[in-house]
């Protein structure tokens, strides 16, 4: 299924879904009257799978947008095909888990909602603009990490975690080592008192 031609959804500012868009023109800084746009609104997933031990996988991903950076498990968008199916949040988590780490989990909890946008500072015609859902789903065993997905990962605990993050923000945005999304959740965990 991860061959076939989708689109992803694109959102209002109340956060429903008004039409789907090309993966990568959601992704693409345009310019409109002199103003720089930052893509379009739309759906993203962040993945947090976490083992017994309450570690989180953690991955170097290696990407077009956002290359060579630190983020949770997996991040993917719900898709939609060109036969109308259209995935549903768990959907979508459970593809890309597999697809990223070859594992299967099926039974996500959704943690957290929020926006944010953000221009890749290493490739500055890129950027993200989601409403983006934090699903957690419990893994305990072996990963087989895709080579065209993954540069590396480790098993990190979440305060740890949460500590590089924050040393993280303190630099500037071309030097840090974790993405724009993760310092948003993270400000947002230390924020509300929440853990995963």
């Amino acid at each position: 299924m991860s061959g076939e031609p989708y689109r992803i959804p694109i959102v209002d500012e109340h956060g429903n879904i008004v039409g789907y868009g090309d993966r990568w023109i959601t992704h693409t800084v345009h310019e409109v009257g002199g103003e720089l746009i930052l893509g379009q609104r739309h759906i993203g997933i962040c993945i947090a799978c976490q083992n017994g031990f309450g570690e989180i996988l953690i991955q170097h991903r290696k990407h077009v947008i956002f290359d060579k950076i630190w983020s949770l498990s997996a991040d993917t968008h719900p898709r939609k095909y060109d036969d109308n199916r259209v995935e549903t949040l768990a959907e979508a988590a459970t593809r890309c888990i597999q697809e990223d780490f070859g594992i299967a989990v099926t039974q996500w909890t959704e943690v957290l909602t929020l926006c944010y946008s953000a221009r890749d500072p290493h490739n500055p015609k890129c950027c993200e603009n989601e409403l983006l859902h934090l699903l957690v789903g419990k893994y305990d065993g072996s990963v087989n990490p895709n080579e065209d997905n993954v540069y590396d990962y480790r098993w990190v605990e979440q305060q740890r975690i949460s500590e590089e993050v924050l040393r993280d923000s303190r630099r500037e945005p071309i030097n840090r080592v974790y993405a724009p999304w993760i310092h948003v959740i993270f400000e947002e965990l230390r924020k509300t008192g929440r853990t995963l």
